[in-house]
């Protein structure tokens, strides 16, 4: 059996196209396990609630209303909002809602590149194209 992987990724965030650089880490689970052990040597799993996320970089020539995004506490300020990744090749869409900018935007000014940033989200679901 084979399956198709990587080629091109759309995403919008609160209604603007992103245009992300390099590879998006999609982290779907809202749990992580831990596993441990006893005394008598039984195992036992420890689950712990965490964030939905999305790791990924951009390209820092966003534009809205033909105005450059500037990356500052606007933008890490917005809450709620909607994010959509949608693999081209696949037809495969993930929607996080609820989301919001994590982590510390380090612009490049050598390569218009914004680092430094992920996506966390109480929300996610698939939808098949």
């Amino acid at each position: 059996m084979s399956h198709t992987a990587g080629g091109r990724v759309s995403t919008v965030i609160n209604g603007v196209p992103y245009s992300a650089r390099g590879e998006i880490t999609l982290s779907a689970s809202n749990i992580s396990n831990e596993s441990g052990v006893n005394q008598d040597g039984t195992v036992y799993r420890l689950v712990k609630p965490k964030a939905r996320k999305a790791e990924l970089t951009f390209d820092r020539f966003v534009t809205i209303d033909d105005r450059p995004l500037i990356w500052d506490e606007r933008v890490m300020n917005l809450m709620n909002i909607p994010v959509t990744f949608v693999e081209d090749d696949t037809g495969l869409t993930h929607v996080l809602s609820g989301a919001f900018f994590e982590g510390e935007p380090q612009g490049n000014l050598a390569t218009g590149e914004v680092s430094g940033l992920s996506i966390a989200a109480s929300g996610y679901k698939t939808l098949n194209g």
